[in-house]
């Protein structure tokens, strides 16, 4: 997925105006109407979307950051709107801290996959605290859209995957809750298809009925999370994107405790891990 076509530079700002939530929304209606995507399609329309979308819930996701969306008859392709506030926005964000960069994005009603896709992106992408560092910190609009680009560039390599051959099997073993659910946003992001989670246990657990282990158990770790395993069939030319995409989120894989990834090279598959 190249998110850049959807992401238009009229589309970008460092000086998102708005004292409220509603005055931000509008702000970045106005700028998704800049957008060449959504060519036809009225400001009234998209801004009733996104506060419609608003009051069934807040957007403001934590950590800074809000993502306003919503689906508008009528459009024929996606937009991106991203804007940064200096001041910062009371949002009634989930860890009820003010809100400074926002993303929005608005299309059509019939392509709700590509909805998730890009949603999926724009989560990923602003959870990384480099990446909002960048953002916070450009100096011109340009600079801003750039910066969102570079952090959402390893996650296209997949996006014509349904065409290729999958012959590898990669599993990814994570013990963090925040690094799991990052990497399934990425795999959302890649359109990635039959992507399967299992839940499992770490060894201290299962020890933990046995007295003659119990003075070990802290040493193992009894109260770590539960590791989650995450299985995928993928093509094996995209390989060494994916797990350069994966580090992008854990850091060098040889120097971090708590995620691993193996691949395998299955003799045979049949059947598809995608659901019904």
């Amino acid at each position: 997925m190249d998110i850049s076509k959807y992401l238009s530079p009229e589309s970008c700002t460092i000086e998102l105006s708005g004292k409220t939530k509603e005055e931000i929304i509008r702000s970045l209606a106005g700028l998704i109407a800049k957008s060449p995507n959504a060519a036809g399609t009225s400001l009234e329309s998209i801004e009733n979307g996104l506060l419609e979308r608003e009051e069934m819930g807040s957007t403001g996701f934590g950590k800074g950051i809000a993502i306003p969306h919503c689906k508008v008859a009528g459009m024929k392709n996606f937009a991106l709107a991203l804007g940064v506030s200096a001041r910062g926005i009371s949002f009634d964000a989930m860890d009820n801290r003010s809100v400074h960069i926002f993303c929005a994005i608005v299309g059509p009603p019939e392509d709700p996959e590509m909805h998730l896709r890009l949603l999926a992106a724009a989560s990923r992408v602003l959870g990384i605290g480099n990446s909002r560092y960048e953002m916070l910190s450009s100096s011109t609009s340009y600079a801003l859209r750039e910066a969102f680009l570079y952090h959402a560039a390893p996650a296209t390599t997949l996006d014509s995957c349904k065409d290729r051959n999958f012959n590898k099997l990669i599993l990814i073993i994570v013990q963090e809750d925040d690094v799991y659910n990052d990497i399934i946003e990425l795999f959302l992001e890649m359109g990635l298809p039959g992507a399967i989670t299992h839940e499992g246990n770490l060894m201290s657990q299962i020890l933990y009925g046995a007295p003659v282990f119990a003075g070990f158990l802290d040493v193992l770790g009894s109260s770590q999370p539960e590791p989650r395993t995450i299985l995928a069939l993928v093509p094996a030319d995209t390989l060494d994107e994916m797990i350069a995409s994966i580090e992008e989120i854990t850091g060098d894989l040889d120097n971090h405790r708590g995620a691993c990834i193996i691949v395998l090279s299955p003799d045979i598959v049949r059947g598809s891990l995608e659901t019904i």
